[in-house]
C-alpha cells in the first residue's frame, strides 16, 4: 500500500485543541482531517483490489492448477477426500491467505477477512445456483479482533504525518 500524508491539525477536536480555534481554524482541520480519511481510503481500496487480483492463483497456475485437477477429479471419482490432497495442503495452508478457519496467518488482516466474505458469497452462489446459497463466511471473534489489531497497525504504518 502507499503512503498516506496525515496533515497535523488540532483544531477540529476538543480533545487534543489547545485553544478555541476560530471558525475558518475549525471549518479547515474538518476538511483536512474529511481529506486524510478520503487518502486513506482509497489506498485501501487499491490494495485490496492489489490482493484480490492474485485470488485463488493456485487454480490457473502451474504446476498447482494441474494438481488442483487431479484432486478435484480423484475426489469426484471417489478415491480420496479432497482436502487430504496434495493441492488442498498447499493452498490452503501455505500459499492462500483467505480460508481463515482453515489455516490464519498470524497477520491476519481485514483484507483477509474481506476476500474470504467475498469468495464464500461467489462461490457459494455460483456452485448452488442461488444467491440465497452461500458458503457461511463464519469467522472466529478472535480471528476478527486479531485482524483489526493488525489493519491498525498495517494502516499507521502506511502513514507520513506532514510536516507543519
Amino acid at each position: 500500500m502507499r503512503k498516506v500524508e496525515i496533515n497535523p491539525d488540532t483544531n477540529g477536536d476538543s480533545r487534543v485543541a489547545a485553544k478555541v480555534p476560530t471558525f475558518e481554524e475549525f471549518m479547515k482541520a474538518n476538511q483536512s482531517h474529511i481529506s486524510d480519511v478520503k487518502n486513506m481510503a482509497n489506498a485501501f481500496a487499491q490494495e485490496l483490489v492489489f490482493r484480490i487480483d492474485s485470488h485463488d492463483y493456485t487454480k490457473v497456475i502451474e504446476p498447482y492448477c494441474s494438481m488442483f485437477y487431479r484432486d478435484l477429479c480423484n475426489t469426484i471419482e471417489g478415491r480420496m477426500e479432497f482436502f487430504d490432497g496434495e493441492w488442498s495442503k498447499i493452498h490452503y495452508e501455505e500459499l492462500e491467505r483467505h480460508h481463515l478457519n482453515r489455516s490464519c496467518p498470524e497477520d491476519v488482516d481485514i483484507f483477509d477477512v474481506i476476500e474470504m466474505i467475498i469468495d464464500c458469497v461467489c462461490a457459494g452462489a455460483a456452485r448452488s445456483g442461488s444467491k440465497d446459497k452461500i458458503y457461511d463466511p463464519v469467522i472466529p471473534e478472535e480471528i476478527l479482533n486479531q485482524a483489526v489489531n493488525n489493519t491498525v497497525k498495517y494502516l499507521k504504518d502506511h502513514i507520513e504525518i506532514k510536516s507543519k
